[in-house]
């Protein structure tokens, strides 16, 4: 996808977004300095998705390492209140419904 430019990711992107209600961000320790997940971010907010994030660096890798926590990335866009969780002190395999429904109510709120 990388060799065929910016505009050919950003229209998949939007491609992807499609049909769905709630955007889902994973955050990881450079999610919040990537501009494609920046981009997603504003296409989903623009089209009036639900926005949560979730921060993934307590969850171990195949080898057993975690990473550091990265920023917020709707902070650094200076969105505001987006729901963040961190999915392993939150419990997200329990909880990542809920979360979604919340996001979707907020979104509907927004509109």
């Amino acid at each position: 996808m990388k060799k065929k430019g910016d505009e050919a990711i950003k229209a998949w992107i939007r491609d992807q977004l499609k049909g769905t209600s709630v955007t889902v961000v994973l955050i990881g320790t450079e999610t919040s300095q990537r501009k494609y997940v920046q981009y997603e971010i504003e296409q989903s907010w623009d089209k009036g998705n639900g926005l949560i994030g979730i921060y993934i660096h307590n969850m171990k890798d195949k080898d057993g390492h975690t990473e550091t926590k990265g920023e917020d990335p709707f902070v650094a866009m200076e969105y505001k209140n987006i729901r963040t969780y961190d999915w392993v002190s939150d419990n997200g395999y329990e909880n990542l419904g809920d979360w979604v429904e919340a996001a979707y109510d907020r979104a509907q709120k927004r509109s």
